[in-house]
């Protein structure tokens, strides 16, 4: 006996009665849709109506497959027996398309039809999953009813060929049907309907071919957004990208799609589970023209009844969202001539149309809606948001200039918490500038910085709770500095009293900008990097802890430096002479290294000192060492890079090629460090016009390189927390103002 026969044999033994009723019903259930048409056509044995079974009506101008004359309807319904294991060997067959061992499976005892793996999934379920047509063919031609089998998921033969996007399977297993149906009536042919047969998620084969087509042409997106990315992100993302072969997949998928929606155009206005059609498949993967041949029925009719096509349309029917969010307006167009109506449709989340598109940034979808139609302008979403400041809060200028050229009053706007377009911006920190520039143009709309929201917040508030150092540079108007929010807390009472005890770059920026403007009595050692402020909140317990880390790092550096030039001042540049005099004495160049140098030692010896004192364990003495400390250190770090430029000069100025060059690099290196260690030691001031301009000056460069992204979700919610601030915070301002 041949191996593989005897391996048949051996499956014999494994005959399972663990057929699901489930299973046993749907299969039963398929037949008696059937049996009342077939038995009236088929079982009356005359020839001429065995030949209607099998033949296409004179209608049809394609002749029928090969592989399908010999079949009849009533062979369809010819079920299997209970269901038998299915062993390695024939798996294997299976997947590599081994047609010739379908021949030993018919002298083996057990029917094909009866063998399942265990997913439920019949021999005609895995040759349609890989994709071979011919072992396709021959396994219909042998059990025509395994096409009406399912699998555990439901799913029958059709549903797994379409979602790997084998076409020319679905495109013979279509066939099938079609011939099956041919002598049938209109109704009984619609009995035998396989492409209305839902899974255990509700998907039809249009169904799941559609959203693998619309996931690879996401991924055909996201892999040309990489290119315009960092190599490392790129790198990053590769071997994800190139699972998948994205013209060869996306083609077949698309022709396993066509075929089915020409099969049966009703079936892309079904909803699966989830409340989605294939049609809104169809249009978020901005296919056109998949669109264009699900939309042309004849008469707009389905099943009969002539209707517009949200009557029509199951599940979700804000096909209008998808087309915005595919940023595609030729599917846009159609949608909208299709039917106008969808313009007034809202999304699962209340948000209109126009929101929508405001919230992806898709400007010309954005006028395309609004030259059909401005009033949505005027409609907000549930949240009580309006499409202004979905645009405003994304950051898209674009639209934000689109809305207000065709309906300036837009700007008066208010949401639910009665914020206008100033305190969304404030809030996400994007479109300011413009907003701010354009209320400056209007001159009459100077009143939008002044508002206040529910809890009487300003702009300024907000931008300065979510630290927005930016904007509340751009938004700081002498006249909204003093507005006090229902908590009595002005904008600077707010950065002192939420100002986190570890640096953050960011709060401590909006800090600064804030103390600039209020132009604090006096000169106040309080450096632009904002490195010794402190919260109002902040007890003293424990501020010995905060600094020490500083302390450390601040002596190291000033240790280093005072053994650098300690060192210098012993090896003169051009030696000695041999009376132990310095052979430069009499340069100048030489005179201005000595002066850099012992400068440098000597602030650098003063930081030393300082730092020692901040050491002691006062809390309130390691506060006041920094604002000594620091500027020392700046200057140690200074002159010693003056002193080593004035060493090398002196040492190289016969040559003046070389002379120039130095003199070249080290003015710009020089600079670069003024600009990086000024920020430490330029203090706030008021009175001083050329100083505070420096100082400003000095903040307005450092506020490019704070980034305001909000990163992580815990800064955001405890942001929101803050928009309505506690007594206590009003407590802790009355203990400052009475210190």
């Amino acid at each position: 006996m041949d191996p593989s026969e005897a391996g048949l044999d051996r499956i014999e033994a494994q005959r399972t009665t663990n057929v699901s009723s489930e299973q046993r019903n749907r299969r039963y259930f398929l037949m008696n849709l059937m049996n009342n048409g077939t038995n009236r056509i088929c079982s009356r044995g005359s020839p001429e109506s065995q030949r209607a079974c099998t033949q296409p009506s004179k209608g049809d101008k394609e002749p029928v497959p090969e592989f399908l004359t010999n079949l009849k309807i009533s062979d369809l319904y010819n079920l299997p027996g209970e269901s038998v294991a299915m062993n390695s060997e024939i798996f294997s067959a299976m997947r590599a398309g081994n047609i010739e061992f379908l021949e030993k499976m018919k002298r083996c005892e057990t029917p094909m039809a009866c063998f399942k793996n265990n997913k439920g999934d019949s021999i005609l379920h895995l040759a349609a999953s890989y994709g071979h047509l011919e072992l396709v063919k021959g396994i219909v031609s042998e059990c025509p009813s395994l096409l009406l089998e399912s699998n555990w998921v439901d799913q029958i033969p059709l549903h797994v060929a379409a979602r790997a996007g084998h076409s020319a399977v679905v495109e013979a297993l279509v066939a099938l049907v079609t011939c099956f149906s041919a002598g049938l009536s209109a109704e009984e042919s619609e009995r035998l309907n396989l492409y209305v047969l839902k899974d255990k998620d509700g998907d039809t084969p249009l169904h799941l071919a559609l959203k693998d087509l619309h996931e690879k042409t996401e991924l055909l997106m996201y892999e040309r957004r990489t290119k315009n990315q960092s190599i490392s992100h790129f790198v990053m993302h590769q071997q994800r990208i190139r699972c998948i072969s994205f013209p060869d997949t996306s083609t077949r998928l698309m022709e396993t799609s066509v075929c089915l929606v020409n099969a049966n155009r009703s079936v892309s206005f079904l909803a699966n589970k989830d409340g989605i059609s294939p049609l809104y498949l169809a249009v978020l993967a901005g296919n056109v023209s998949l669109v264009n041949a699900m939309l042309s029925h004849p008469n707009n009719n389905v099943q009969g009844k002539t209707s517009d096509l949200a009557s029509q349309l199951e599940g979700r029917k804000s096909l209008v969202h998808a087309a915005l969010k595919a940023k595609n307006t030729d599917v846009l167009d159609v949608i909208l001539n299709e039917d106008p109506g969808l313009l007034d449709e809202r999304d699962a989340e209340g948000r209109t149309c126009l929101s929508v598109g405001a919230s992806v940034g898709f400007y010309k979808g954005v006028r395309k809606l609004l030259d059909r139609s401005a009033s949505n302008v005027f409609e907000c979403d549930n949240d009580g948001s309006f499409p202004i400041h979905i645009a405003v809060e994304k950051g898209h200028v674009n639209v934000v200039k689109e809305i207000l050229k065709r309906c300036p009053d837009s700007i008066e706007q208010l949401n639910k918490d009665g914020q206008n377009v100033l305190h969304i911006a404030a809030k996400s920190g994007k479109a300011v500038s413009f907003l701010m520039s354009h209320i400056k143009r209007l001159g009459t709309k100077n009143h939008l910085i002044k508002e206040q929201d529910v809890n009487g917040n300003t702009p300024l508030h907000l931008a300065t709770i979510h630290w927005r150092p930016r904007t509340t540079f751009a938004m700081t108007n002498p006249k909204i500095l003093n507005i006090q929010n229902k908590d009595g807390l002005s904008s600077l009472d707010i950065a002192e009293i939420n100002l986190q005890s570890d640096y953050v770059l960011r709060e401590r920026m909006t800090l600064m900008v804030l103390l600039c403007v209020y132009e604090p009595k006096g000169v106040t050692w309080r450096p632009t990097s904002g490195m010794t402020l402190r919260s109002r909140s902040e007890t003293l317990s424990g501020f010995g802890e905060k600094y020490k880390d500083r302390v450390n790092v601040l002596l190291l550096v000033a240790a280093l430096v005072a053994t650098i030039t300690f060192a210098a001042g012993f090896t003169m540049p051009g030696g000695f002479n041999s009376s132990g005099m310095a052979v430069l004495i009499d340069d100048r160049t030489f005179s201005n290294f000595l002066v850099c140098d012992t400068l440098a030692m000597q602030c650098s010896v003063i930081a030393i000192v300082t730092l020692i004192w901040a050491q002691l364990g006062d809390q309130e003495l390691a506060h006041r060492a920094f604002h000594l400390a620091l500027p020392s250190l700046f200057f140690a770090l200074f002159f010693m890079s003056s002193a080593f430029i004035y060493g090398v000069n002196a040492a190289v100025q016969q040559n003046i090629v070389l002379d120039d060059k130095i003199h070249i690099i080290s003015a710009i290196f020089c600079n670069v460090t003024l600009v990086l260690l000024g920020p430490y030691v330029i203090p706030q001031v008021s009175g001083i016009p050329f100083v505070q301009d420096l100082t400003s000056l000095y903040l307005y460069v450092l506020l490019w390189f704070v980034s305001e992204d909000d990163g992580g979700k815990h800064r955001i919610s405890k942001c929101v927390k803050r928009e309505s601030m506690g007594s206590s915070s009003r407590d802790q301002v009355e203990k400052l103002k009475s210190s």
